[in-house]
């Protein structure tokens, strides 16, 4: 029953709409914090769905992926600071692809606008990412290097080159290339962490407001519990990389953007809820 006080309803105002957010970050109802464990086939089902989004705007996935490598191409003509921001550059594009996944994921239209995303929402954290990336993989080629003296100094490599010494040219180069494979191992096995941590952070920072730190801690742990799968993809990934490269590189226009949509797919495998 109605009171002297209630409003008498107006029948030509237009019906009351819950207007959702236009941010794609909002987004967190089908979130599992600190992901879940998922198995070993879904690596190829990440590269599927990949394959999936791909195919619903090939040409503007290429166009992006041509914009994403000359960003690249530009600063590496830049000596030292390029590299620097690069590994920015790195963090928050790789949010434009997220976005751009996200947006062709729901049925709407990819656009080369979507490839800047990283630039209008979430910067400064993406940009902590980008700083914590730049530190570590540049600490980690100064130990690479720092190894490689010492260990071509402590087998008289570097001397025996400097007094032109050419009577053990075989023990110099045997020592020389056994120093630089273990640098190599060195350096694999400290940047295989690296990319673990960054490799759902930016997707955890944008999407689900994580901060930097923390987004880089379940980042790793994820990767960690999801070693197999990983193992499956990045096997998978190797053939795929392989195959693109046999007609003239040009397959690398698919197998590229291919391979960074499946960050996507991989993050919505691990952290949300399967549609």
């Amino acid at each position: 029953m109605e009171t002297p006080n209630d409003p008498k309803p107006n029948p030509y105002q237009a019906p009351a709409v819950t207007v959702l957010p236009s941010d794609i970050s909002k987004e967190a109802t089908t979130y599992i914090p600190g992901g879940r464990t998922v198995a070993a086939a879904e690596g190829l089902e990440w590269i599927l769905a990949a394959w999936r989004l791909f195919v619903e705007a090939p040409l503007m996935w290429i166009v992006m992926a041509v914009v994403y490598s000359v960003c690249f191409v530009v600063l590496a003509f830049v000596p030292f600071l390029g590299t620097l921001l690069a590994c920015f550059l790195y963090v928050v594009l790789a949010v434009g692809w997220l976005a751009g996944a996200h947006a062709v994921a729901q049925g709407k239209k990819l656009e080369i606008d979507h490839l800047f995303a990283g630039f209008k929402s979430k910067t400064g954290s993406l940009l902590a990412l980008g700083a914590f990336y730049a530190v570590a993989s540049t600490a980690i080629v100064v130990l690479m290097i720092v190894f490689v003296a010492i260990g071509l100094g402590a087998s008289g490599t570097i001397g025996a080159i400097m007094s032109g010494d050419t009577s053990q040219i075989a023990a110099i180069v045997g020592a020389s290339i056994m120093t630089f494979l273990v640098a190599l191992l060195i350096g694999l096995a400290l940047l295989a962490p690296l990319m673990a941590a960054l490799w759902f952070a930016p997707a955890l920072v944008y999407f689900q407001d994580e901060s930097p730190l923390a987004a880089l801690r379940i980042s790793l742990i994820a990767c960690i519990k999801n070693w197999l799968p990983f193992l499956v993809y990045g096997i998978l990934m190797l053939v795929v990389f392989v195959i693109a490269s046999i007609p003239f590189m040009l397959g690398f226009l698919v197998a590229g953007p291919l391979a960074i949509i499946s960050g996507y797919t991989s993050y919505r495998a691990v952290f949300t809820e399967a549609a």
